[in-house]
């Protein structure tokens, strides 16, 4: 029962209360009535009341039972990377209420630019280079009924060894119930920068409307066997300090990287 037919039916009981209780009081002081029958009508009553609240309440339970089972389902699909991902996030200080979402995939694309103009691209979720050209991240995301068909902030954060961030951006997405993949609109430059960026762990956090969902972390190798050592400067955040990447059909990439799994 949504919210509006609550309203009408609560409406609608207290009229029908007030009415039963008028005739209740005037089987009471009337002769002209048993007050079995007031007592009777509001028995009645009261009942019809349980009833309507309870098939509402029911009504609301299993669509609980449902969300879950679909959120149990889709949780056997979660990757190796997402399960780590999304277990550290829930253990991260920045962790927010548990969502209703769940974490079925995270990674990045390292796109290379050829010298014809192309782009060549590969999948990588565990680890990357600082003399690769550019870092472009992406997830996957299953919204439960109740939680999908709505508009949602995304924000994916690179930081490097030292904990220094080296990339930031957010990004407004239509989440649908179901499956979401979401490629993040701009990527990072590792060749080139003046921004000094060190080798070792790196982590990737995708947050949806401020909440951390998942926090994966992968190898960054150094560049020539050693790590930038570019003179350090302030990280600006302004939407042009990254590149815009090109178009992509992520969904191909996967079932390739699958393909080339299986085979």
């Amino acid at each position: 029962m949504n919210s509006t037919s609550r309203r009408v039916t609560n409406i609608g009981l207290l009229l029908l209360g007030v009415l039963v209780m008028l005739i209740a009081f005037a089987s009471v002081s009337s002769a002209a009535m048993s007050p079995v029958v007031g007592f009777g009508m509001v028995a009645a009553y009261l009942m019809l009341a349980f009833l309507l609240y309870r098939r509402a309440d029911l009504g609301a339970l299993a669509g609980i039972v449902q969300r879950k089972q679909a959120t149990l389902t889709a949780a056997a699909r979660m990757s190796g990377a997402a399960r780590r991902a999304a277990a550290r996030a829930k253990a991260h200080p920045e962790a927010g209420l548990d969502s209703e979402l769940t974490l079925l995939d995270i990674g990045m694309l390292v796109n290379e630019r050829r010298p014809d103009g192309g782009w060549d691209r590969r999948i990588a979720q565990e680890s990357a280079a600082l003399d690769d050209a550019f870092l472009q991240p992406y997830v996957k995301l299953f919204a439960p009924v109740g939680s999908g068909e709505r508009h949602v902030t995304l924000t994916f954060e690179f930081y490097d060894r030292s904990g220094r961030l080296q990339f930031s951006h957010s990004m407004e997405d239509y989440l649908r119930t179901g499956e979401n993949l979401i490629l993040c609109e701009r990527q990072l430059a590792l060749r080139g920068t003046e921004q000094p960026m060190r080798a070792g762990t790196w982590d990737l956090r995708v947050k949806v409307d401020g909440v951390l969902i998942g926090l994966h972390d992968f190898s960054m190798a150094s560049s020539g066997g050693l790590a930038r050592s570019a003179p350090s400067r302030r990280l600006q955040a302004a939407e042009g300090e990254y590149e815009d990447a090109p178009p992509v059909s992520l969904e191909e990439l996967l079932r390739e990287q699958a393909r080339r799994r299986g085979g």
